[in-house]
């Protein structure tokens, strides 16, 4: 991240939602305004909760309705060229903010090369990403928190990394602390088949996370980067993050 080492970082926030974690940094973070201003905010819902959120924070909001978007040109959803067109439009938007990070907090869509090769970009995702099988991360996409419970992790960690083509590939800047999962009461509503139950548990420790895992993790990686202690390494096997000249990420508790 290029910037000047006497000025604040500058960042601007992508959300569709409540946009969470902008929320926990202007309550909770002391360097929320001190190291780092949120300079911006942009959602692909116009209606997000998140847009009155900002508005009580003087965070000014940007929107581009996703869906009209690709509506008006009669396209799916997945259609990537549409997104690539759709993502320089958002450039144009947030161009006047010269923003020198991207937070995205709940933002539903993938960015394409548009965005995350001109601008530093960090998500926060709820699963320990650290996970691996042959090489891959396990937990990610939309439902990490059911996949670990349901393959029977005893903790769940939300994980902050830099954003690249690839979902959920980037380089780990932060790792929350862990987050215990009630195994016995989680167990029992698998082996008596209650389904809905196991929804409701996932959806309240996920809520648990994003407030004391997702917004910590999110705030201590933005120190991170605003003190310039992240470097990024191109290795054999992939960008890798070292944090204070050790090989990230930062883990927490």
């Amino acid at each position: 991240m290029e910037s000047d080492s006497h000025d604040k970082t500058k960042v601007a926030v992508f959300f569709s939602g409540g946009a969470s974690a902008l929320q926990y940094l202007a309550a909770e973070d002391p360097n929320y305004g001190e190291l780092y201003d949120v300079v911006g905010a942009f959602t692909d819902q116009p209606d997000a909760a998140g847009v009155e959120a900002c508005r009580s924070l003087d965070v000014p909001v940007k929107s581009n309705d996703i869906d009209d978007f690709y509506s008006e040109r009669d396209a799916p959803m997945k259609d990537m060229d549409i997104r690539r067109e759709f993502d320089r439009e958002t450039l144009d938007l947030i161009e006047p903010w010269d923003a020198d990070v991207i937070l995205l907090s709940g933002y539903m869509r993938i960015l394409t090369d548009a965005v995350v090769e001109e601008y530093t970009v960090v998500n926060v995702h709820p699963a320990d990403l650290r996970f691996e099988e042959d090489g891959e991360r396990v937990y990610t996409g939309f439902d990490p928190v059911w996949d670990a419970v349901e393959a029977g992790e005893p903790y769940t960690r939300s994980s902050v990394h830099l954003v690249t083509a690839e979902v959920d590939d980037g380089p780990l800047l932060t790792v929350s602390r862990p987050f215990e999962v009630h195994r016995d009461l989680v167990d029992a509503l698998f082996e008596h088949g209650a389904a809905d139950g196991v929804r409701n548990y996932v959806d309240s420790h996920q809520e648990w996370m994003k407030w004391l895992g997702d917004g910590p993790a999110v705030a201590k990686a933005l120190e991170l980067l605003a003190e310039d202690r992240v470097e990024i390494h191109e290795e054999e096997d992939g960008k890798k993050a070292y944090v204070d000249g050790e090989e990230g990420p930062h883990v927490m508790g």
